[in-house]
């Protein structure tokens, strides 16, 4: 019973997460006042502010950073209607570059790739090769990481708006699917000996270790 509760919240938040994406991608292409408007372009911000007072090593520093993409956000959308879609592409591009430092940090020299932490946590010890895979993936996460920020900067710079925001709001979640569904199916064929993992281990595996890991803290 617990299992199936647990479960379902689960469920809940993918929902309102795709839900809130779908709302402010339809809220950037067609911009209407409203207070509706205004707690979906100061949600993002609220939740990062709150996660740095409890993660940051150096709240002063996080917390101007964040009073000044406040500010710019509201002037953004004093001038031209445009904060909403500022307030998305600055937690996009923030949540991004967070994991493509942690990832990429953990590839140093005497360092252990995240991935394989992941995997001897949820496996144990593990044999060489599957060493040596889980380094790979970790290295291939940090270049999705990067082509999520490089394709949005391009897009925002080229494209129309309502194709970055489908890109970096409506796309978000599918691609995060589709790269973890990719890389499952490259296990199962390519290292069939190796055990399998779900997607929901892998992001229990991670939720676990940013919660215990000193590489996880901003600084």
């Amino acid at each position: 019973m617990r299992r199936v509760a647990s479960g379902s919240w689960k469920v809940l938040i993918v929902l309102a997460c795709v839900a809130y994406q779908y709302l402010v991608h339809d809220s950037v292409i067609s911009p209407q006042p409203g207070p509706f408007r205004l707690v979906l372009m100061w949600l993002p911000l609220a939740l990062l502010a709150g996660w740095v007072m409890l993660r940051s090593g150096n709240k002063p520093l996080w917390l101007a950073g964040l009073l000044t993409a406040g500010v710019t956000v509201y002037l953004v959308e004093h001038q031209g209607r445009m904060g909403l879609a500022a307030s998305s592409g600055i937690s996009h591009a923030a949540a991004y570059l967070f994991l493509l430092c942690y990832f990429a940090s953990t590839l140093a020299r005497g360092k252990e790739p995240i991935i394989t932490r992941f995997a001897r946590h949820v496996h144990g010890k593990l044999p060489p090769a599957m060493e040596l895979y889980t380094r790979n993936l970790t290295i291939a996460w940090c270049m999705f990481f990067a082509a999520q920020l490089i394709a949005s900067a391009l897009l925002f710079a080229f494209a129309p708006l309502d194709a970055w925001s489908l890109f970096i709001n409506l796309l978000n979640l599918p691609l995060l699917a589709l790269m973890f569904v990719g890389q499952l199916v490259y296990k199962m064929f390519r290292y069939p000996e190796f055990p399998r993992t779900s997607i929901m281990q892998a992001v229990q595996a991670f939720t676990e270790d940013a919660s215990l890991s000193k590489n996880a803290e901003v600084r």
